[in-house]
């Protein structure tokens, strides 16, 4: 397996590879995306320019153009691509990072200092108060000689919306407001807090940490929108909000810190330990930062909880937290990768061992609980943060990142498949603006090119299938005897072994027509489900025979109505339903829908033809139907001997058996393809023959006329008289159809 180190970095190096996989959608989307702005452009165009308008005559034509609407694949496509930039970012690091959250005090960056080395003075930590004052990550990097850190600052603009957002929390809208960074300088701090009253406790507290960017901005305004390194001895200025009996201002303007220094732990391998500000601390929005550092930054996800005497148990607060953590990542990736650590402190000032076991029982109690494991970790102990909690998160990030990778990749794809079927149905809907537009002019030109389409590729090929079928039903189906016979041969594998029943002779009943009678009703039952799994041969029989079918109607040099609703990978189930959908077929052309439906309802099974004869066959070996009784020569008191008779009659059933049901499928052999040759002449007939008020034949005409425009698209434009308004339309409808493939939004 390799040590841990080596799985991080081939973990890292797969989803490199998936990383170019998730690239090229990323391209293809945008492509598509683009291809649905041109379409709404070229809709307004359409409404407001008489040229296009004269383009489509038909006034029913532009209320087909203007009612199509791109809302719902523009909204799919913000989320989707909101979750396809989490991915890239994701898959793009070169390590695995590990994020600490929970409430001040709880141990996080006492842990965190334990994991790196670092000290105190790097990592600020204290007792149950606000210290750490900014999203800061630490690196492991092991060719590192010294500690060292980049500290990027917020920009100027993010600085202005940060005091922005704090002024309209406190002043419930745009009483007071700032673009500039003198602008915040100047702010009139008394003034404002005069307004506030005292019941105002919250917006009290607020106003307090606005005050400090209005008085300390100075600090570091020359920094804002920058990035610098700074030695170790200097890091606790820009990560701390106090240190050395003195209060540090310049985190407020600092937007991450990323340490970088060696592990203790030769065996760390690539990882990045990501510091959140502590939930409940006085800065706004600590919690929504905490949960996007949680969904977009984070590998796997570390709650710290310290119980003590006012807060023994998790409170409604540390379950809200839990389940705001699961309702981000999801259910499935918490319960691998959400790690719940009880900090036991052993002795002295917080001791709280008492508290555990009540803690861990009520947490095995809740059922489904969101947490890959529950950890308890003495936290102020180097070797126990080492061995009790790093390196089982690491052994499961080793083990489960693989399979969580696949599962985020899964959830992506499955808003592309929601993504495609918005965009299918304005490609369905574009198809469709043309449908029934052609005038007698243009049916009259296409008349030839429609009876060859469904009297000769369509029928003629139908009929010719059909002889074909006829010509070998009564042979036997050479794919069939391939499929049964590994279930002949199981028979034999049927029957009991010696050991089952010595078992039940010892366990169940010391009777040896019991046990003969046990032995057989196993035996019966595995053949019968053994040959019940035939159906699996014959539904791909019955889906070859279909697709053999359809293609008659669907490709290019047949039917073509492939172009109305393309083959491609459907099942023959999958485009009946679609197609039907598509051409409104059940109400336009009920008797080739009615066809259609036929072919779908199209069969062959085990229970249909073979399970009663199989059935016939396995009444040797059930006794409760046999008359006479069989005869034992073993003494019933030798158990053993009395077993490897009845193995060795059951085996004797087995030959007589395996002999008859051998016969039974010579004399079925060719059922398959007698049923084949009956669905294809029962299509055929339906197409070609069913009678109504009107024949099958005009709907056959009255479905490729109202479908010219689609079916031959090329030919249809040159009908287009208006060339150059002609010309963007059928750029639009060309680059639609080019997309028109669910693989083209999902990662393969």
């Amino acid at each position: 397996m390799g040590t841990i180190a080596e799985r991080i970095d081939s973990i890292v190096a797969a989803r490199t590879t998936s990383l170019s996989k998730i690239n090229a959608v990323a391209v293809t989307v945008q492509e598509i995306f683009d291809g649905v702005k041109n379409f709404d452009s070229l809709k307004e165009k359409i409404a407001n320019d008489a040229a296009y308008q004269r383009l489509f005559d038909k006034p029913e034509i532009l209320e087909r153009i203007q009612s199509i609407s791109t809302t719902e694949f523009h909204r799919t496509f913000q989320n989707y691509q909101a979750a396809l930039s989490h991915l890239k970012e994701r898959f793009s690091r070169k390590e695995l990072h590990i994020s600490f959250i929970g409430r001040a005090g709880q141990g996080k960056s006492l842990v965190m200092q334990n994991i790196s080395g670092l000290s105190g003075n790097v990592i600020p930590s204290s007792e149950g108060s606000d210290c750490t004052g900014t999203k800061s990550i630490i690196t492991n990097d092991v060719s590192a000689v010294t500690t060292k850190a980049r500290i990027e600052f917020f920009s100027q603009a993010e600085m202005i919306a940060i005091v922005n957002k704090y002024l309209a929390n406190i002043f419930d809208g745009n009483a007071y407001e700032v673009g500039s960074i003198a602008d915040i300088k100047n702010l009139p701090i008394d003034e404002m807090n005069a307004r506030l009253e005292f019941k105002q406790a919250r917006k009290i507290e607020l106003m307090a940490q606005l005050k400090k960017y209005v008085l300390h901005i100075g600090e570091f305004e020359t920094n804002l929108g920058t990035t610098i390194e700074v030695a170790e001895d200097d890091i606790k200025k820009y990560v701390a909000q106090y240190g050395n009996n003195q209060e540090y201002f310049t985190y407020l303007g600092v937007k991450l810190a990323n340490i970088i220094c060696k592990f203790p732990q030769a065996d760390a391998g690539k990882i990045v330990l990501v510091d959140t500000i502590g939930i409940g601390a006085t800065s706004l929005g600590t919690e929504e930062k905490m949960l996007d550092t949680v969904e977009n930054d984070s590998d796997a996800i570390v709650f710290m909880f310290r119980p003590d005497g006012l807060r023994p148990r998790l409170s409604n607060d540390e379950i809200e937290i839990i389940d705001e953590v699961s309702a981000r990542i999801s259910l499935e990736y918490a319960k691998e990768m959400f790690f719940l650590i009880l900090n036991r402190v052993s002795s002295g000032k917080g001791e709280n061992a008492k508290f555990i076991p009540a803690l861990r029982k009520e947490i095995e109690s809740r059922n489904n609980f969101p947490v890959a494991k529950v950890l308890e970790v003495d936290c102020i102990d180097p070797q126990a943060v080492r061995d009790n909690l790093l390196t089982p998160i690491l052994q499961q990030l080793a083990n489960r990142i693989g399979d969580v990778d696949a599962l985020l990749i899964r959830r992506l794809n499955e808003q592309g498949e929601k993504l495609f079927g918005e965009y299918r149905a304005i490609a369905d809907a574009l198809d469709k603006i043309l449908v029934g537009a052609a005038n007698e002019d243009i049916k009259r030109k296409f008349a030839k090119d429609i009876k060859k389409a469904y009297d000769v590729q369509i029928l003629g090929s139908l009929l010719k299938l059909s002889h074909r079928y006829k010509e070998i039903r009564e042979k036997p189906c050479e794919q069939w005897e391939e499929a049964y016979e590994p279930s002949l041969r199981y028979i034999f594998q049927a029957v009991p072994t010696k050991e089952t029943i010595t078992d039940f002779l010892t366990y169940g009943s010391k009777n040896q027509f019991d046990a003969l009678a046990h032995g057989m009703d196993l035996m019966r039952i595995r053949i019968i489900n053994r040959f019940m799994e035939l159906d699996t041969a014959l539904e791909a029989l019955v889906r070859e025979s279909k697709i053999e079918i359809l293609q008659n109607l669907t490709d290019d040099d047949k039917g073509r109505l492939g172009k109305i609703f393309p083959l491609d990978k459907l099942s023959p189930d999958e485009w009946i339903d679609g197609f039907i959908v598509k051409t409104d077929c059940d109400k336009k052309y009920p008797l080739l829908a009615n066809a259609l439906m036929s072919l779908k309802k199209f069969t062959i099974n085990v229970q249909g033809f073979l399970i009663y004869e199989i059935r016939r066959n396995l009444d040797a070996i059930d006794f409760r139907l046999q008359k006479g009784i069989a005869e034992f020569f073993a003494d019933i008191n030798d158990t053993d001997a009395v077993a490897e008779e009845i193995v060795e009659m059951l085996r004797d059933y087995a030959e007589e058996i395996h002999t008859g049901i051998r016969q039974t499928l010579r004399n079925l052999h060719s059922v398959p393809n007698k049923a084949i040759f009956a669905a294809v002449r029962d299509f055929y007939d339906r197409a070609a023959f069913a009678v109504d008020n009107e024949t099958v034949t005009d709907q056959w005409r009255y479905l490729y006329e109202a479908w010219i425009s689609v079916i031959w698209a090329d030919e249809y434009k040159a009908h287009f008289t208006r060339q150059d308004k002609a010309n963007e339309w059928n750029d639009v409808i060309r680059r639609f159809k080019a997309h028109g493939k669910k693989e083209f939004f999902t990662v393969r």
